[in-house]
């Protein structure tokens, strides 16, 4: 039985004059990147890819297959809508639909329809877990919707009770296949065995009991699907398979495609291995010669035959869809590592092969190796940005310190890109000038994040280098006031070391006429360093080892009560005034891959105050937490010359975000809804309920049901900024999340508990 109702929230009402002036931050594509020949980049402003998973689906339920994207460099989602071409490169990024999907780490992803209903549903990994949620968007919806169907997946095996079950078995390194291998009209599963080298096969058992499609079984058939075993990057075994069943009734890794390539009815399989650059074609002889089960009877090593073969330097992944609109489905291949021990392709990664033929029967042809990404603002990873007019022309430059791709530098030598402004003020355009600026790479710096200042007080703007290691470069400008030109740098500058990973920024905190330094660390915290010499030789003393008194971490789990944080926090940020009202802010960005706002009255105040509301979401007309991907590191400047200063925000894929700044005046209503704590999943699967507060004094949060009896209540300690809820033993139906916080202020919203049976 399907229960499916719908959502919505209890908003107080307040009778009163109060208002509240509110600075808030929204995703934008604009303004206008161009690069160095000319050409519009048209998906500049999407943050970068380095390993992109792709997959077909309609987003915003108007009847057109849409782009979902999917980097397992910080589990971003990327939704692109179809503007009515079928051509995915001419798609329109709308990050909006990204809340729409759960959060997804560093796993694999697809959508794939597996209750016949005409809509994709997703398959993934949550929390090492694999799962399923099911597309339940109806008519007149205008974005995409899904639904947890369980905790995991499951799959019989040949156990006897209370063994016979296990969860399906894919860990994040692997790529599953998911579709009807064996014709029957539900949907299997295939995923990687590792350490044999060979294929488990999970059957789904649906049709074979006549049962509904929903939800699937799934029986643990084989071992050895197939009758293969992988053995090298390009090497194969057939019918080696000492341990074998099929049952009808009843520290490497691999990428899995299979499809007909034949039109004769079974599948073949299309596979990347982990480490290597080709992929593999296996090709199923069932057909061929009457055999009861699948069986691959060859295979060639360095796919397509007779074309260019792909080579990706590892672990290529390959996907089937229509790419450019003609009809047919053609495959992307995209590289599918993420650990660093092999070269890693971070720019022109996404391979094009062209279906020239048909569905039933294809017939792929190289394209280009650059699809999708030659209109992309990339230059490989760790791109940290900074807002700032070097040529003096009165409006601000880009300068974006990036890895310059990790397959071309090996992460060893960082460097500077410059996109100039040749727009204006008011309205940027911004193009790539230089991609070694200064020639900075010649240093060898990792992790390279820079600020710019005068501090030798020549009346010429330096240069300070942040760095893997914890110290400082100093870099004395020695050209003029158009044309900066810089001399070898002074290393260890002062003496100053943070820990690893220095992010400074060059500014007067104490506004006594001389620049200060603060510097972010990977431990997640930033150090103040005051100037206590002269504007023509500064001297720096340490301050304050955490300034503000706050940690940029990210939760990872729960221990019951409390939340488990993540101990690297890659702390980087800027201070300045962001709303004009008088008083400094600091802008941060960090590992979890957020940006968050702290504000203060005076610098040296014990505790800055967190904003928890900046970045505003119009699908849901609220504020949320936006991830841009891990290491998110933000540059503050108005751009549009509106007087609010804008966001710029690097992240670890080695692109771009852009966010643009504006000030609202809330009224007592908005200002209750917007103090409101953050609950999903909601509609919930009966589990755990998520709460992010608005804020980290302690909360008492209690579910009361619409008779007005209290079913459970929960504290949430001050400091804690999440809270989950076990509402496992809830039965069906609406109920109301009271918020009260140690301050006496109280809030109410609907929740919906929604189970399948």
């Amino acid at each position: 039985m399907h229960k499916i109702l719908l959502v919505s929230c209890l908003i107080l009402s307040g009778i009163g004059f109060a208002q509240k002036r509110v600075l808030s931050y929204t995703p934008s594509n604009l303004p206008i990147f161009i690069n160095k020949s000319g050409d519009t980049l048209s998906k500049a402003l999407m943050g970068g890819l380095n390993q992109p998973q792709f997959q077909a689906v309609d987003l915003n339920n108007d009847g057109k297959k849409d782009l979902i994207i999917h980097d397992r460099s910080g589990g971003v989602i990327l939704p692109y809508i179809n503007t009515g071409t079928n051509d995915i490169t001419t798609y329109e990024y709308q990050p909006n639909y990204v809340s729409a999907f759960p959060k997804i780490e560093n796993a694999w992803f697809l959508l794939v329809d597996y209750d016949k209903d005409g809509k994709e549903d997703l398959w993934t990994k949550i929390n090492f877990q694999p799962v399923l949620y099911k597309n339940i968007t109806k008519p007149g919806d205008k974005m995409i919707k899904f639904f947890r169907t369980a905790p995991k997946l499951m799959a019989y095996n040949f156990g006897s009770p209370p063994l016979d079950s296990n969860n399906v078995s894919c860990d994040n390194y692997n790529y599953p296949t998911i579709a009807d291998v064996d014709g029957d009209g539900d949907i299997d599963i295939f995923s990687y065995q590792a350490n044999e080298g060979n294929l488990l096969f999970y059957r789904n058992m649906t049709v074979d009991y006549s049962l509904p499609l929903h939800p699937p079984v799934f029986d643990l058939a084989d071992f050895c699907w197939g009758s293969f075993r992988d053995t090298a990057f390009d090497g194969i075994k057939v019918f080696p398979c000492a341990f074998k069943y099929y049952r009808k009734k009843h520290s490497g890794g691999s990428t899995l495609l299979w499809f007909d390539n034949d039109n004769d009815g079974d599948q073949d399989l299309l596979m990347g291995n982990a480490g290597g650059k080709n992929l593999i074609f296996l090709k199923n002889g069932k057909k061929d010669f009457g055999l009861s089960v699948d069986s691959m009877i060859g295979y060639d090593g360095h796919w397509p035959k007779g074309n260019t073969a792909v080579n990706i330097k590892s672990f290529p992944a390959s996907y089937m869809l229509d790419a450019d609109g003609d009809g047919v489905k053609d495959i992307l291949v995209a590289p599918n590592q993420v650990e660093k021990a092999y070269p890693i392709e971070e720019t022109e990664q996404v391979w094009f092969y062209k279906n020239t033929g048909s569905n039933t029967y294809p017939n792929f042809e190289f394209n280009k190796k650059n699809y999708f990404t030659d209109e992309v603002l990339d230059h490989g990873a760790f791109s940290d940005p900074i807002l700032y007019d070097i040529d003096s022309d009165t409006d601000l430059d880009l300068i974006l310190a990036s890895n310059g791709d990790h397959a071309k530098t090996g992460d060893k030598n960082f460097r500077l890109i410059l996109y100039e402004n040749i727009g204006t003020y008011k309205k940027p355009v911004f193009k790539l000038k230089n991609e070694d600026l200064w020639g900075l790479s010649i240093d060898s710096i990792q992790y390279l994040s820079i600020s710019f200042g005068d501090l030798n007080g020549d009346g010429k703007t330096d240069l300070l280098a942040g760095n893997a290691f914890g110290s400082l470069y100093f870099y004395k400008n020695i050209g003029s006031s158009s044309t900066w030109a810089f001399t070898t740098p002074v290393r260890d500058y002062h003496n100053i070391m943070v820990g690893e990973r220095s992010t400074p920024q060059i500014i007067d905190l104490n506004n006594d006429g001389l620049l200060d330094l603060v510097i972010g660390e990977k431990e997640g915290n930033f150090n103040y360093f005051k100037n206590i010499g002269n504007k023509t030789d500064p001297k720096f003393v340490a301050v304050d080892d955490t300034l503000g008194n706050f940690i940029v971490n990210e939760v990872t789990g729960f221990d019951g009560v409390n939340p488990i944080y993540n101990w690297i926090g890659d702390a980087n940020g800027e201070i300045a005034d962001l709303d004009n009202d008088g008083k400094n802010d600091i802008i941060i960005g960090g590992d979890e891959g957020k940006v968050r706002r702290f504000k203060f009255d005076t610098y040296n105040q014990a505790n800055y105050t967190e904003d928890t509301a900046i970045i505003f979401d119009s699908a849901f007309n609220r504020y949320s937490t936006t991830d841009f991907g891990t290491q998110s590191r933000p540059a503050i400047g108005d751009l549009d010359g509106d007087g609010i200063k804008d966001l710029i925000v690097g992240n670890n894929r080695g692109g771009i975000n852009f966010l643009a700044g504006s000030i609202e005046i809330l009224g007592i209503t908005a200002i209750k809804k917007q103090n409101e704590p953050i609950v999903y999943p909601n509609p919930n699967h009966g589990s755990l309920l998520t709460i992010q507060k608005r804020g980290k004094q302690a909360y008492t949060f209690s579910l009361v049901n619409l008779t007005g009896k209290i079913i459970t209540s929960s504290f949430s300690a001050a400091g804690a900024e999440m809270h989950q809820m076990d509402i496992s033993k809830l039965s069906d139906g609406m109920y109301i999340l009271q918020s009260e916080g140690a301050d006496g202020s109280r809030s109410f919203t609907r929740v919906l508990v929604i189970k399948e049976n």
